[in-house]
C-alpha cells in the first residue's frame, strides 16, 4: 500500500534530510581544501595528505552497511540523529589536531559518526515516498549535495583565508550540533513501509544481500563512481591552486560552476528515472560514465583555466547522471524493509573507493614529481570500470519474502 505520509510531511522530512546533507558535506569537504594550510603546517608530504583523507573513507565505509542494517532494524531517526551528534562533535575536535597522527585518528572518528547518515537516509525515503516518486526524492537529496560543495568549497575557502583552518572547523561543528537540535524536534518520519497484506516480508541481512547479482553489479559501478568523485574532490583544490596557480578564493568560485551543472544533471537524471528510464536504468550509468571518460581524458590536456571549467564541467554532469541512477535502484527494486542493508552494501562499494582514491593519486603525485596527470588517467580507468559493469545489468527487481531476497525479471 502506499506511504502513509502527506505532502506537508513529506516535504518537511525532504527539506530536513537535505539540510543534513549540506551540513554534511560541509564537514566531509572541508579537509580537502583545508589540506593545503594543514601540509603547510605540519609539513605533510603528498602521500600523508592522502593518508589523512583515506583514514576518514575506511571508518567511512565500514560503517555504511552497519549503519543501514541498524536503521532497518531500529529506524531511521535514531540512526540519524546519532550520526549527526557523533559528527559534529568530531568536526569541532578536527580543529584542534595538533598533528599528523592526531588529524588521522580524528578524521577515522569523525568517518565512525558520519558513516551512518547515507543509509539511514535511504530508509528515511522509503518510509516517506512510495516507489514512483523516489528516484526524484533521491536525486534531490545528490543534489543538495552539490549544493553543498557548490556554496561549501567557496566559503570554507573563504573562512580558511580570513580565519584560519581551526576556527572552521569549530564553526561547522557547531553549524551540525544546532542542526541536530532542529532534527529533535522535527524529524520524525512516520510513514509505514511499502508492504503488501499478501506477503510477510523478512528483512534480508547482509549476508543475503551479498548473494544478489544486481547489488554487486550497483555496488562494483559505485565503486567506479566514487573513484572519480573522491579522487577529484581531494586533489582538484590542490591542482587550481598549485598547477593552475589559483588564489584560494578564485579557485573555490570557478569550482563552483561544474558543481551546479552536476546538480542540474542530478535533478534532471531523478525526474527522467521516475518518468521514462523505468527498467531500463542501466542506460544512463552506461551513457554517464561515457561522458565522464571522454570529458576526463580532454580535461588532462585543456589549455587553459577556461577549458578546465568547461571539461570539468561536463565530467560532473556524466558522473552525476551514472551516480543518481546506481543509488537510486536500490530504492526502487529493493523492498522497503531492506533498503537500509542493502543500499549500505552499495555505499560500502563507494566508501572503499574514498579510502583508496586519495593516498593513490597522493602517492601518484608525488611519484610523477607533483604532475596529477596520471592520477587522472587512474580517475578515467575508473570510469571505464564502471561503463563495463554497467552494460551488464540486466532489468530485475528485488523482492524480499519470508525466505531470502528473489530476484524476478519483471519490473513493478
Amino acid at each position: 500500500m502506499d506511504v502513509a505520509t502527506n505532502r506537508k510531511q513529506k516535504t518537511l522530512i525532504m527539506v530536513l534530510l537535505c539540510m543534513g546533507w549540506i551540513v554534511n558535506t560541509f564537514d566531509r569537504i572541508a579537509i580537502n581544501i583545508a589540506v593545503i594550510p594543514i601540509s603547510k603546517e605540519f609539513g605533510l608530504t603528498e602521500t600523508q595528505v592522502g593518508l589523512v583523507i583515506s583514514s576518514f573513507f575506511l571508518s567511512y565505509a565500514i560503517m555504511q552497511p552497519i549503519g543501514g542494517s541498524l536503521a532497518d532494524r531500529f529506524g531511521s531517526r535514531r540512526v540519524i540523529m546519532f550520526s549527526l551528534v557523533a559528527w559534529s562533535l568530531l568536526t569541532i575536535l578536527t580543529g584542534v589536531a595538533w598533528s599528523f597522527l592526531s588529524l588521522i585518528a580524528f578524521r577515522f572518528l569523525f568517518g565512525i559518526g558520519e558513516g551512518s547518515y547515507p543509509s539511514a537516509s535511504q530508509v528515511s525515503l522509503a518510509e516517506t515516498f512510495p516507489k514512483q516518486e523516489r528516484a526524484r526524492a533521491k536525486s534531490l537529496l545528490l543534489a543538495s549535495t552539490k549544493i553543498g560543495g557548490v556554496i561549501g568549497t567557496f566559503v570554507i575557502a573563504s573562512m580558511i583565508s580570513f580565519s584560519g583552518w581551526k576556527f572552521m572547523f569549530v564553526i561547522l561543528g557547531f553549524l551540525g550540533l544546532i542542526l541536530a537540535v532542529i532534527y529533535w524536534k522535527y524529524f520524525n518520519p512516520t510513514g509505514k513501509l511499502d508492504v503488501t497484506k499478501k506477503t510477510t516480508n523478512k528483512k534480508i541481512s547482509l549476508k543475503e544481500a551479498f548473494k544478489i547479482p544486481l547489488l554487486w553489479q550497483l555496488t562494483v559501478i559505485y565503486f567506479g563512481i566514487s573513484i572519480v568523485s573522491w579522487g577529484a574532490a581531494a586533489w582538484m583544490p590542490s591542482y587550481m591552486v598549485k598547477v593552475r596557480n589559483l588564489d584560494m578564493i578564485s579557485m573555490g568560485a570557478l569550482s563552483s560552476i561544474p558543481s551546479i551543472l552536476g546538480l542540474i544533471s542530478m535533478l534532471f537524471s531523478g525526474w527522467i528515472l521516475d518518468k521514462y528510464m523505468v527498467g531500463r536504468e542501466k542506460y544512463l550509468i552506461v551513457f554517464g560514465s561515457l561522458i565522464g571518460i571522454i570529458s576526463m581524458y580532454f580535461f588532462i590536456h585543456a589549455p587553459s583555466i577556461a577549458f578546465v571549467v568547461i571539461y570539468g564541467s561536463f565530467i560532473n554532469m556524466g558522473v552525476a547522471l551514472a551516480l543518481t541512477t546506481t543509488l537510486t535502484m536500490p530504492l526502487k527494486y529493493i523492498h522497503s524493509s531492506s533498503i537500509g542493508t542493502a543500499t549500505g552494501m552499495v555505499y560500502l562499494g563507494g566508501q572503499l573507493a574514498g579510502v583508496i582514491a586519495p593516498t593513490l593519486m597522493g602517492f601518484m603525485i608525488q611519484k610523477f614529481n607533483g604532475s596529477y596527470d596520471a592520477g587522472f588517467w587512474f580517475l578515467i580507468g575508473a570510469l571505464v570500470v564502471s561503463f563495463l559493469v554497467g552494460m551488464t545489468v540486466k532489468n530485475q527487481t528485488i523482492i524480499s519474502n519470508e525466505q531470502t531476497a528473489e530476484v524476478s525479471t519483471n519490473v513493478e
